[in-house]
């Protein structure tokens, strides 16, 4: 937590992004302390170019000073409506399978109907951005958290793809019953890990592991579903359904890691499909 002069000047810059003064004096007397005090503190970021007259910021070069952004406090409208998506995802992610389970076609149409409210809640995270953080964030920043958005709700399609399949029909097959519902506990684990990242800094490689053995399981039921269909031609409308059910499954997983690496890359600078170096390694 910052103290003295440097909590200070990240009050300085707070009311230069939210209010934009036109002079020192306007920022002394909300603080209460002398325009002296301001000049001095401000001194180095306008040297620098992070901050101009009339008091305005420039957040590329603000990027130098960043201990002094209170990017958490702007950032935290956007996590909690990430919080809400990701609690929707992992709530439809059981329901689908429980529907898969037990032939609920009900459930199934309730998990279709709750993808529209995902979609509404990517909609107030890009009206958010659009409003206000696009005075904290530079555009790296804010197409990061776009695109988080964007993925979770990727993710919410591809469980209403599946309820969709349940309803048209879509049954497990005695062979692969074990396997299937393993889909469900690695692909939820994937999802947990993802938002773990986005909502607290969380880096945990695992989610890598989970997505060689996602894979795995993926290939095994495809090679079960195919021996067993040498036996048994009939019903290749079901086997083709099948299929579009292990892609959407497969998709899921790979939008679990775009989302983790999208967070990866917000809040710790390590871009995207690139090796973790050895001090960001599993930070808890």
């Amino acid at each position: 937590m910052l103290r003295g002069k440097e909590a200070t000047l990240a009050a300085i810059i707070t009311i230069i992004m939210e209010e934009e003064p036109e002079t020192q004096d306007d920022i002394a007397e909300k603080l209460n302390v002398s325009r002296r005090y301001v000049a001095k503190l401000l001194k180095p970021l306008v040297d620098e170019g992070a901050i101009r007259h009339p008091y305005v910021v420039n957040l590329e070069k603000l990027k130098n000073f960043e201990e002094y952004l209170e990017t958490d406090k702007f950032f935290k409208e956007i996590s909690d409506t990430f919080d809400k998506m990701g609690t929707n995802v992992i709530y439809n992610a059981e329901k689908v399978f429980e529907a898969l389970k037990k032939q609920d076609i009900d459930s199934a149409k309730n998990v279709i109907l709750e993808d529209y409210a995902l979609n509404r809640m990517e909609d107030e995270v890009n009206i958010v951005l659009r409003m206000n953080a696009s005075k904290h964030l530079d555009m790296d920043s804010l197409m990061q958290v776009s695109n988080i958005a964007a993925n979770i709700e990727r993710c919410g399609d591809y469980l209403s793809n599946i309820a969709e399949e349940v309803v048209n029909g879509l049954l497990v097959e005695p062979l692969i019953y074990l396997e299937i519902f393993e889909l469900h506990e690695i692909i939820v684990k994937m999802f947990n890990y993802a938002m773990d990242m986005v909502k607290h800094q969380k880096i945990n490689t695992e989610i890598y592991e989970l997505e060689l053995k996602l894979h795995e399981k993926l290939d095994i039921i495809l090679e079960k579903l195919k021996s067993e269909r040498v036996k048994k031609s009939e019903n290749i409308n079901q086997f083709i359904q099948f299929g579009m059910f292990l892609k959407d499954v497969e998709r899921f997983g790979d939008r679990c890691l775009k989302i983790f690496e999208l967070g990866r890359e917000f809040h710790h600078k390590i871009p995207q499909n690139k090796k973790i170096p050895e001090s960001f390694r599993n930070i808890k």
